[in-house]
């Protein structure tokens, strides 16, 4: 009898930085009217629009967590509405863009020739780091043969102790504030609800060490594992077909 059905974006309700089918949609539209529907990604709001809420037909039970959690949507009025934002210090992202400086130069990292758009991406809520650029085509991600991520975490860590940092989507890595991850957000969805554990379910690609979705582990919800949007609309078919749903 699960109240909330928490999904992650990229990779879970659509491939990696690319806009929603209609047939998700669709998906999403019959769900809300039975549960309430929220949505857990790394991306900014702004991406959410472009990629996900844009391509909507259903605003109702629907709620939007972007930046990991950091942030907070409902929709309202006629309009989104924020219901927290922790927006990082001028002098917090001064020091993260530092540290991705130092940790090029300590690990002889150097961007690739040929990038989409800015390699270091402030959100406001979160720092993100994308190897080809935050606009770059899915094809070209999935056809990096090297992934230095973890070298690049591992350096970062010198110097961001105070900060979260995460592998996320295809060949990004996530910096935010200590606490601030999918778990937190699972845990502000369970208050604002006011819910009980068992009463919220996340779904999401990359639930395992290391990945930005394993932080809802430790919330003790359950949680389903899926390895991208076919198994996801699977999933919701067969919450849709159960009376008991």
């Amino acid at each position: 009898m699960k109240k909330v059905i928490c999904f992650d974006l990229d990779g879970t309700l659509t491939e990696s930085k690319t806009v929603i089918t209609s047939e998700m949609a669709d998906l999403l539209a019959q769900l809300q009217k039975i549960k309430k529907v929220a949505v857990v990604g790394g991306a900014s709001f702004k991406q959410f629009q472009k990629q996900f809420i844009n391509h909507l037909k259903s605003f109702d039970n629907l709620y939007i967590l972007p930046t990991s959690g950091a942030s907070f949507y409902k929709f309202e009025n006629n309009s989104w509405q924020a219901v927290y934002q922790l927006l990082l210090t001028p002098n917090e992202k001064k020091q993260i863009f530092e540290a991705f400086e130092k940790t090029f130069v300590d690990i002889h990292y150097q961007n690739p020739v040929k990038t989409y758009g800015e390699i270091i991406e402030d959100r406001e809520c979160e720092v993100v780091f994308s190897t080809l650029g935050q606009k770059a085509p899915l094809a070209q991600r999935l056809a990096l043969k090297y992934d230095r991520r973890p070298e690049i975490i591992n350096s970062l860590k010198k110097y961001l102790s105070k900060f979260k940092i995460s592998m996320s989507g295809v060949n990004s890595i996530d910096v935010t504030r200590i606490g601030i991850d999918k778990g937190y957000a699972i845990e502000q969805i369970e208050k604002y609800f006011k819910l009980s554990k068992e009463e919220i379910v996340f779904v999401g690609d990359a639930i395992f060490e290391g990945r930005n979705d394993f932080a809802v582990v430790r919330t003790g919800i359950d949680t389903v594992k899926v390895s991208g949007p076919a198994e996801t609309k699977k999933f919701i078919k067969s919450l849709l077909t159960k009376k008991d749903a």
